[in-house]
């Protein structure tokens, strides 16, 4: 019997950028071309179930860990965020 064998993903900054972007255009309807990851978070006017969604679906995707205090930040952009993870 072989070995089985794991794909890694990398997980670059472009990457979880793009990935948070297009999570977000989904979540307010609009489309990902709209969102910039300069803006601040508190312009998408997340909740706390959107935020505890989204801190699941990034574990579930990528295996990170985030608290979903993190999306509720006023004073951050999705390029903070990212900072911070990567």
């Amino acid at each position: 019997m072989e070995p089985s064998v794991h794909a890694v993903q990398t997980l670059d900054s472009e990457t979880l950028n793009r990935w948070i972007l297009v999570y977000l255009a989904t979540i307010i309807g609009e489309p990902t071309d709209s969102l910039d990851a300069s803006d601040l978070l508190s312009e998408y006017d997340l909740d706390s179930i959107d935020a505890v969604t989204m801190a699941i679906e990034l574990q579930n995707t990528f295996k990170l860990r985030v608290h979903p205090e993190t999306f509720m930040r006023r004073t951050e952009s999705v390029y903070d965020v990212v900072a911070r993870l990567v």
